[in-house]
């Protein structure tokens, strides 16, 4: 999986960074952004990034864009690859999808970082993507849980079978094949089975109403398949 999602990366990127719409955003980041004066192409932004003495304004050039520019967000999250790699072959080796795990929460950061935080960029992103690691492990077996709780039971039966055309059944069966994260299983339970507000929900996982709205969209249709499928 690891190995797939890199090369997966690998192939986007290198059609984003031939691509012409490229160049031109890059001319246009080049008006406002100092850090970037140098870089012809967005290859050179990720040659800036290894110079010790540039990477810090690079990399926080690409952030102060990244909340509302995706091609932005993409190439700050491509000058992170190394280090993902390193937290899911270092920190997290144990866990045979923690790389798939740490890009997922590595995109959502970028996407969300906070322009006005002081500090490395790189090192408060990787961070944050431990921490945010380290708590939806904490959460994984609550989700287990409350998923059986409404299903009732766990074990293959005759019943189990029925609950498998449900929606609760499908969303189990998401969750357990990975299609499904634990923060995506937790945030629809709580705003779709337990009837909380999608603030509290993100509340407590100390986002934006926005994140978790974008995190609940996807993981529901991730899920969409499966409930088609169960008819």
């Amino acid at each position: 999986m690891a190995n797939r999602t890199l090369a997966e990366l690998d192939r986007e990127w290198a059609l984003i960074e031939s691509a012409p719409e490229s160049v031109r955003a890059l001319a246009r980041w080049r008006d406002t952004e100092p850090a970037l004066a140098r870089c012809a192409t967005l290859g050179d932004v990720l040659v800036e990034r290894t110079d010790p003495e540039a990477a810090p304004a690079v990399l926080a050039a690409l952030a102060r864009r990244a909340g509302h520019d995706e091609l932005a967000a993409r190439t700050l999250f491509q000058a992170l690859v190394p280090g993902m790699i390193g937290l899911a072959t270092g920190p997290l080796a144990g866990d045979p999808d923690s790389l798939d795990e740490v890009v997922s929460l590595a995109w959502e950061r970028i996407r969300t970082y906070p322009t006005w935080r002081p500090g490395s960029v790189a090192a408060n992103v990787l961070r944050d993507v431990r921490k945010g690691y380290r708590e939806h492990r904490r959460i994984e077996t609550s989700a287990d849980e409350r998923i059986a709780a409404v299903a009732g039971t766990t074990v293959p039966s005759a019943e189990d079978v029925a609950l498998r055309r449900s929606w609760v059944g499908a969303l189990a069966d998401a969750h357990r094949s990975g299609a499904i994260g634990d923060v995506g299983v937790d945030l629809i339970f709580r705003t779709r089975v337990e009837g909380q507000s999608l603030a509290e929900a993100a509340a407590d996982h100390h986002a934006s109403v926005e994140w978790a709205n974008c995190v609940r969209w996807r993981a529901e249709c991730r899920l969409r398949p499966a409930l088609a499928e169960a008819g």
